[in-house]
């Protein structure tokens, strides 16, 4: 049997999944990034974990048939080269070529949201489909789009970056250096840094109140209580955050008429009645026809589907037409 591997690579950690190639899981193994700005050290500690588990499984590395990478970022799959990633602060770091001179095989590289998606399609919610899009609302916002069982990457292996489309013009500051996205109304990151500037300054009372006045413990979980609890500012922008996912899903649901829209991450599932809101309203907001044919359904791999995607991707990208090959 030959064996895949899947890495996910965040800011914080470092995920490696090994699958088979029906996409079991065999091993896993997690460890520190730890990136200080530069690729080498995560190269190293990544490269040591894949080879660590590997011989765990009483396997060596000519058993490997494919390695690929899921990472944060503006990455381009035929190239290997990352010309931005904000979360581990690179620009420009040719990472495929490093894992792959450092573990002596062939290393693929996606995006780490079209990974996920492509996890998703596989062997998630997806599985069965033949056209999905995916959205994960996290610390910020991200899609993946699946047609005709196909990923859909674009000529720089950029397509997908739904969070930052436009919401409204002008409006507030994103952090990709534009105004008006999608991710700066509802990423769960801009969306607790706004509320915490709020809370600081004195404008949401309600807000303080519940965390006790601990301002660094403001999440997008006690947003929501605040508003619910009648906290005007934190009504204010949690209303617009519900807005914004009901109109990024009824518009992606009305672009690409999908079999399945799979939405996940961390803010849908600390918050669990904004899947059910967005099930609820998007049919109405949506084209009719695409509105009734598609399903709304959770995510099912969690934090494992980029790299599950990532390991079922290195497959794909085996064959050298493919863009990450």
């Amino acid at each position: 049997m030959r064996f895949r591997i899947g890495l996910d690579i965040g800011a914080t950690k470092t995920k490696i999944i090994m699958i088979t190639p029906e996409g079991k899981i065999v091993a896993r193994a997690k460890i520190k990034t730890d990136s200080d700005k530069t690729a080498e050290p995560i190269v190293e500690r990544a490269s040591a974990a894949i080879e660590n588990l590997v011989r765990q499984q009483g396997l060596t590395m000519t058993e490997i048939e494919a390695v690929a990478v899921g990472i944060a970022g503006f990455s381009n799959p035929r190239t290997g080269m990352i010309d931005v990633s904000p979360n581990l602060h690179w620009c420009n770091v040719p990472f495929k070529q490093l894992l792959a001179d450092r573990i002596g095989k062939k290393v693929h590289m996606a995006n780490d949201v079209n990974a996920a998606a492509w996890g998703e399609f596989t062997t998630g919610a997806g599985r069965g489909a033949q056209d999905i899009v995916a959205v994960f609302v996290g610390s910020g916002i991200g899609g993946g789009i699946v047609c005709n069982g196909l990923l859909v990457e674009g000529g720089t292996g950029t397509a997908g970056e739904v969070g930052h489309m436009t919401f409204r013009a002008g409006g507030l500051q994103c952090d990709c250096g534009r105004r008006g996205c999608f991710e700066a109304y509802a990423g769960g990151m801009p969306l607790e840094r706004r509320m915490r500037q709020a809370a600081a300054a004195g404008k949401s009372p309600g807000l303080v109140k519940l965390v006790k006045g601990e301002i660094g413990k403001i999440n997008t979980r006690t947003v929501r209580l605040a508003a619910e609890a009648g906290d005007p500012v934190a009504a204010k922008a949690w209303r617009e955050a519900e807005e914004a996912l009901i109109t990024l899903s009824a518009n992606l649901i009305s672009l690409l008429n999908p079999d399945r829209l799979v939405i996940g991450g961390g803010v849908v599932e600390g918050n669990p009645g904004l899947f059910k809101l967005i099930k609820d309203k998007v049919p109405v907001r949506a084209v009719a026809l695409s509105a009734r044919h598609a399903q709304i359904v959770k995510s099912e791999l969690g934090d494992d589907a980029v790299a599950i995607g990532a390991a079922a991707l290195a497959d794909l990208y085996r064959r050298d037409d493919l863009p990450g090959g």
